[in-house]
């Protein structure tokens, strides 16, 4: 019996000094700078790679529309929140995106909400009160909002009628100040 003991107290001792030796052995290598382009949010940044010392964190929409991407970044994005009601919009080279979310700045999914989706092929609209927008979160230091998006929208100019889905939706650094 105490030589069962005693192999069990060797093998664990054996273990112990074995990970330690490991931790010990990957403490010295050298651990990779942190810079505003490694993928990490890391060095006090306020998101990946922007925001503290890196450059400001801009704000975007992407989605996709009929399976194409759409991604619309800063200086085409336009949004503002006045009487309870946020607006915004994105163009990039598919088409233009909007939503209207109408109530209070409140994180949870909202469904009802307002969405067209124009193409930049055609300038065809499609159109939907049935959008679901859900807010992940609201920076009020920064008046941003961060969230998803879906819908499906109808054309209802085009002959037959047409329809577009928009699906994984999302956006992110939206300003919510008021106009």
């Amino acid at each position: 019996m105490r030589a069962k003991i005693y192999c069990v107290f060797v093998a664990l001792i054996t273990i112990c000094s074995s990970c330690m030796k490991q931790q010990a052995e990957t403490d010295n290598i050298p651990q990779p700078l942190a810079t505003c382009s490694d993928g990490i949010m890391n060095q006090g940044e306020t998101d990946i790679d922007c925001g503290g010392p890196c450059p400001a964190c801009l704000g975007n929409i992407t989605a996709l529309a009929n399976g194409d991407t759409f991604n619309s970044t800063a200086g085409t994005i336009s949004s503002f929140y006045n009487n309870n009601t946020l607006y915004m919009t994105g163009t990039a080279s598919i088409g233009t995106l909007s939503l209207i979310y109408q109530g209070p700045l409140v994180t949870g999914t909202y469904s009802n909400c307002q969405g067209l989706f124009t193409k930049s092929s055609n300038s065809q609209s499609y159109t939907t009160s049935n959008a679901t927008i859900t807010f992940t979160s609201f920076n009020t230091a920064d008046s941003v909002a961060a969230g998803t998006f879906n819908f499906d929208g109808v054309c209802l100019s085009c002959v037959p009628t047409d329809s577009v889905h928009i699906t994984s939706g999302q956006f992110k650094r939206i300003s919510f100040k008021k106009n």
